[in-house]
């Protein structure tokens, strides 16, 4: 299974189904209502409604408790679903984005998981939360950690026992999530999963270097002709640098592309960059340094850049942005608003800086140096960059790490040189992969999608390391072509690449082995 791309009763009536609908249920289990939950509820805990939704498809019936947790100055929102079958487990569904929303659970509900979300105290559809400190702090990261409390208590008093396990799942604000998880709050887990995990300020901050540059002139702007231009020649460059071509980039770190070889050399056309354009195609792959020359914001590995879910999703958009009255453009008012600009918007307006009082300050208002120290306090309620997981290790945690290397919303450089550092702190390579692994997706855009295998069974894998300690030496990916798959790979725990044997179909898992580049 794919995990990473989810009849209202009376109180009477659902007291006498309990035992009908509960596996392996104490005496001490309760009702699917809202009276009896609520006795239950732990501090600051407040119900509002609790229904049965009858099984549809492949996800069965379940309990659906509606809530919120107080927290300083808020209140959280959360959904519980507790299924007819239940596994004995906990499952928390990360939420990407700026959050705002409740996961979906199917999921967690078709694997017999109580499963839980939250929007992290904030609604989506009002920009202006992010002037609200205690719900910048809830969307931080405390939000989840009060879900995750409450989800569990409220689970072990409907089951009438406790669950045995307790795993988190989210990909890109979702892995954000988890890695604040692990960071903050060691002990709410068993084990983690942290897809493509965001890194909150410090993206932000590249990414509107990116536009400051790409909006400045009609003649910096990339259009989708250039973009797949870029795409073929960064592929045709860098696919041979793992010894197969076979269209995927497996190691862009290996690769040596100069991009200066698609400079028009007359005039300006489809498949060539003008200087202005080259230096756009610079500032994403670079990043951003400071002024001492440390990396701030990562850049991006090359091979990431064509495709409908490519630059042109985060960062180019499928139409030409609209020209304003002093030459620069805006997107503001296109079709197709790229998401990464609508992000860098409401991040620049709302959240970057410690005080918003400043409604004028945008992405373009931005200068590295000069607004980092504004940015600090916000960095460390968002940031999750604390490479001490040396608690989570200690309580016996799990972390399992994957990143699209083809991901043109979150550098996975970043993963990686957060993965090293995590590895540096604890002892090395042997000491970090007793308890946290790493898996590059090559060819995988963001979270999903893109060229390369992007379908693996992420949570089986977790669960076979943190029940019975198998550590997964490698995670089996999947690609479709509509419903056919047309080519497996096994994923290999970082540093180690998939390399083919020679013999056997390259589309196939089996003709290739993991090992160290």
């Amino acid at each position: 299974m794919k995990l990473h791309a989810l009849v209202l009763m009376s109180a009477t009536a659902a007291v006498a189904a309990v035992s009908a609908h509960l596996v392996a249920a104490d005496s001490g289990a309760i009702a699917c209502a809202v009276g009896p939950l609520q006795q239950q509820a732990p501090a600051g805990t407040t119900i509002t409604s609790a229904t049965i939704v009858e099984a549809t498809g492949t996800q069965p019936k379940y309990c659906r408790v509606d809530g919120h947790t107080a927290t300083p100055g808020n209140e959280v929102n959360f959904r519980l679903g507790l299924p007819e079958n239940w596994n004995g487990k906990f499952y928390f569904v990360g939420v990407g984005g700026l959050g705002g929303t409740i996961g979906r659970l199917d999921a967690g509900l078709e694997r017999g998981y109580a499963s839980a979300s939250t929007d992290t105290g904030h609604d989506a559809d009002d920009p202006t939360w992010g002037r609200n400190r205690a719900k910048e702090i809830d969307y931080g990261h405390r939000g989840t950690h009060v879900t995750a409390v409450a989800g569990k208590a409220l689970t072990a008093s409907f089951y009438g026992r406790a669950p045995a396990h307790a795993y988190f799942n989210g990909c890109s604000n979702g892995g954000r999530q988890a890695l604040m998880e692990v960071q903050r709050y060691p002990d709410d887990f068993d084990g983690i999963i942290a897809g493509d995990p965001a890194t909150g300020t410090p993206m932000q901050a590249g990414r509107a270097l990116v536009f400051q540059k790409m909006l400045a002139s009609p003649e910096a702007y990339l259009t989708i002709e250039k973009v797949e231009a870029l795409s073929k020649a960064t592929v045709a460059a860098c696919d041979k640098a793992d010894g197969l071509e076979d269209g995927l980039v497996e190691n862009p770190r290996a690769c040596t592309f100069t991009i200066e070889s698609l400079k028009c050399t007359g005039a300006d056309g489809p498949t060539c960059f003008t200087e202005p354009q080259l230096e756009v195609v610079r500032q994403i792959y670079n990043g951003a340094k400071t002024a001492n020359g440390d990396t701030y914001a990562y850049g991006f590995p090359f091979g990431h850049e064509g495709g409908a879910t490519g630059w042109r999703r985060w960062t180019t958009g499928n139409t030409p942005p609209v020209k304003r009255a002093d030459n620069t453009l805006d997107f503001a008012g296109s079709e197709n608003l790229p998401s990464g600009f609508n992000l860098s918007e409401q991040n620049f307006r709302f959240l970057a800086l410690e005080r918003d009082d400043d409604p004028t300050f945008t992405w373009r208002a931005f200068r590295l140096d000069r607004d980092l120290p504004r940015m600090k306090l916000m960095s460390e309620i968002l940031s999750p960059l604390d490479p001490d997981l040396r608690p989570y290790r200690a309580r016996g945690g799990k972390l399992l790490l994957y990143h699209g290397t083809a991901d043109p919303a979150i550098s996975s450089y970043g993963t990686v040189d957060y993965y090293n550092k995590v590895a540096a702190l604890v002892g090395g390579r042997d000491a970090v992969e007793s308890f946290a692994r790493l898996y590059l997706v090559p060819g995988m855009h963001h979270c999903s999608g893109g060229p390369g295998p992007n379908e693996f069974d992420e949570l089986t894998a977790l669960e076979r390391w943190v029940e019975r300690g198998d550590a997964p030496a490698s995670i089996l990916a999947t690609h479709r072509t509509g419903d056919r798959v047309d080519r497996t790979r096994p994923l290999c725990p970082y540093p180690q690449v998939a390399r083919y044997t020679g013999q056997g179909s390259v589309d196939e898992a089996a003709s290739f082995r993991c090992v160290n580049p």
